[in-house]
């Protein structure tokens, strides 16, 4: 008597023999599809004008696009390469290096490899005991004219075909180059990728044009929490905190943090942002109308320093003490900008309260510090207004588990 078990064994051995069986979604088909164990790798670039802060996001829609795929038999194969950190339009003269950056400079890559298959472009290259990544194509990705076609955003991809893209990066080295309209959701990607099923590695020129998959749900807090700052500038800013602002824990209660943005944005979006006697009025507004017993001020700024020596005065006068981090000369050579602007972030992040620049992408990260931390809603979420006319309030993005 054949038991029921035995039944589900025998239709088990047999479809996994069966040239028709296949599972659609981890394409398993047996007979016409060859089993691939081979490792393969994912890079990209960022437009050369995106600072910082946006290449972080950028890297986030890239991790949680592999993150996704470790369930998936085919996607999960797939590494994600990390772009070494050259020299930023926003990085100053004094601190630009002829040698790229590696992600640890910044971060821990092994915190970051806890959430996503990530792996140091250096560290590839020793690896592999390769001098350069062979790419095996290269898609450079375009904004269609008009995304909004029929009045509707629709998500989808065109293949122009060959093109010319110039590799910052010597050390790659390209087969095919594809111009492609794109736009949409990241995980759409994976149909380019699919469209050449032999490819080892592939990459992704302009890599801030795909979208998050979403945004603000529990993957991305997850994907965002991995994203720990590298020992070296965590311990910079705690001792900074610890020695100047007399804050000796998580919490700190002994000063309020601002980030002013100013220069090319303050140009570009005079109406968004205070002139330096608004943003004096504003702080003081602020700190009177939320009770706060804290007279001391860190500011984070780009603000040159006759602009920063009057918002000081300003802010003196009416009986602050005014802070922000300034780096020696070996600190600037040790950190790099991208470092001390990390430092200004997390000593921003830990303050009683804070107050950030409109659509700045230095303070939407340290708004997430600050829900990372447990910060309530309404010490983190506050902006700057303009002098006169209307203020948006800021999005509010909490923490989800």
């Amino acid at each position: 008597m054949i038991t029921l078990g035995a039944l589900i064994c025998l239709f088990t051995l047999a479809s996994a023999f069966d040239d028709t069986f296949c599972d659609k979604d981890k394409v398993l088909c047996h007979g016409n599809f060859d089993i691939d164990f081979t490792v393969k790798h994912i890079l990209y670039d960022v437009n050369p004008p995106e600072g910082f802060n946006l290449r972080r996001d950028v890297y986030m829609r890239f991790a949680i696009m592999l993150a996704k795929a470790k369930t998936n038999y085919v996607k999960n194969k797939w590494r994600l390469i990390l772009p070494p950190w050259d020299n930023m339009y926003h990085w100053k003269a004094s601190t630009q290096t002829s040698k790229p950056l590696p992600w640890r400079h910044f971060f821990d890559v092994n915190a970051l490899q806890s959430f996503a298959p990530v792996v140091e472009f250096d560290e590839y290259l020793e690896n592999t005991k390769s001098d350069y990544v062979k790419v095996d194509h290269l898609y450079v990705l375009q904004n269609f004219e008009n995304p909004f076609e029929n009045g509707v955003f629709e998500e989808k991809y065109k293949v122009v075909g060959n093109c010319v893209y110039n590799v910052s990066n010597d050390k790659i080295r390209v087969k095919e180059v594809i111009c492609v309209k794109f736009q949409g959701k990241i995980s759409k990607l994976w149909e380019l990728i699919a469209s050449n099923p032999k490819d080892t590695s592939v990459m992704f020129a302009h890599g801030e044009i795909p979208l998050h998959d979403s945004y603000g749900d529990g993957l991305y807090w997850s994907c965002r929490k991995s994203m720990v700052f590298s020992d070296p500038l965590v311990e910079a800013a705690t001792k900074y905190m610890r020695d100047t602002l007399k804050c000796y824990m998580k919490m700190c209660t002994s000063y309020i943090s601002i980030h002013w943005r100013r220069q090319d944005f303050a140009r570009s979006r005079s109406k968004d942002v205070p002139s330096v006697t608004g943003t004096a009025k504003q702080i003081d507004d602020f700190v009177r109308n939320t009770n706060l017993d804290v007279n001391e001020v860190f500011i984070a700024t780009d603000a040159d320093q006759s602009e920063l020596q009057l918002l000081k005065t300003e802010l003196k006068n009416m009986g602050y003490m005014v802070y922000y981090y300034t780096p020696t000369a070996d600190e600037i050579q040790r950190y790099k900008d991208g470092g001390i602007a990390i430092i200004e972030q997390i000593i921003c992040s830990h303050a009683a309260t804070f107050i950030g620049t409109h659509e700045s992408t230095f303070t939407y990260r340290i708004q997430e510090e600050r829900e990372l931390l447990g910060f309530r809603t309404y010490t983190t979420f506050n902006r700057f207004c303009p002098d006169k006319g209307e203020c948006e309030r800021p999005s509010v993005w909490k923490f989800v588990e």
